[in-house]
């Protein structure tokens, strides 16, 4: 009888842990329970100021002629930019949610060095045309991203971001994907994908291959981001984690940003598939 008690008690502690793991996962990990899908199968007329979705979730952002080629066929919005003076993006039209995933299946990147090759020195904009080539895979801003945007507007306001920067310095090269946090002094911290940590260097996440897809994610839990890169099928390669209290004006309101964002940066183009929202 003394034994069975004991067993008893075993099972009911037991029991008691399990729910409160099961309640934990829900006070740190949301459960979301709206979730929008959108994919390029019926065409669109492109403007600025254009939204799409579901309910108008993602709204297009164009400046200087940048575009996003949408014809309902292909399968993806192909955003373009023929010159580093335009900008191109697609972003949330309404503030995000407390706690988010979102996720982006994008790629046949082509904003490598070779695109900005011959480019002449523009004296309105000295520090950058000519050293820096790249797009915003996924990228989260604390204010509404209207257009246009000069490379310092978004120094400010990018939270975590998940992009590509080719440039002349070698840092990351060649064809790197950074994964990136703003610390509270908006100091860049990146995810060094051969250590697998977060260093105050701009250190590759991993290096990505010009003609592939990627599912790219950033989730905001109740206490952190996550950010995420996978195969386009979902095989996870990185992830990095970081804690909402680290990272840049934490208690603002949030957008998401995909595309060339840069009004005096960039130029070439990249294909979105899909985006998916989750809230």
């Amino acid at each position: 009888m003394i034994l069975l008690n004991k067993n008893l008690k075993s099972l009911g502690w037991i029991i008691l842990v399990g729910i409160a793991l099961y309640i934990a996962q829900f006070l740190f990990h949301p459960l979301y329970i709206h979730k929008v899908v959108q994919q390029f199968k019926t065409p669109l007329i492109v403007r600025n100021g254009s939204t799409f979705g579901p309910k108008g979730e993602f709204t297009i952002s164009l400046d200087q002629n940048g575009t996003f080629i949408i014809d309902g066929q292909s399968g993806y919005a192909w955003q373009k930019s023929d010159s580093y003076r335009d900008s191109a993006i697609i972003r949330s039209t309404n503030p995000l949610p407390k706690t988010y995933k979102i996720s982006v299946i994008v790629g046949d990147i082509d904003y490598g060095l070779d695109k900005i090759d011959g480019l002449q020195n523009d004296p309105n904009f000295p520090e950058g045309p000519l050293n820096e080539n790249g797009c915003y895979l996924l990228t989260i801003v604390d204010e509404l991203p209207n257009l246009p945007h000069l490379n310092l507007w978004w120094h400010h306001h990018r939270k975590v971001t998940i992009d590509v920067d080719n440039n002349i310095w070698g840092q990351g090269m060649p064809n790197p994907f950074f994964m990136i946090y703003f610390d509270k002094k908006n100091t860049l911290v990146a995810y060094d994908g051969d250590q697998n940590t977060w260093q105050d260097d701009w250190n590759a996440v991993l290096h990505y291959y010009p003609n592939t897809f990627y599912k790219v994610e950033i989730e905001k839990t109740w206490r952190e981001y996550i950010l995420r890169i996978f195969t386009e099928k979902g095989q996870l390669i990185k992830e990095g984690h970081v804690h909402l209290n680290d990272v840049w004006h934490q208690n603002s309101q949030e957008y998401f940003v995909l595309g060339d964002p840069h009004e005096n940066y960039y130029q070439g183009s990249m294909k979105i598939k899909e985006i998916t929202m989750q809230y």
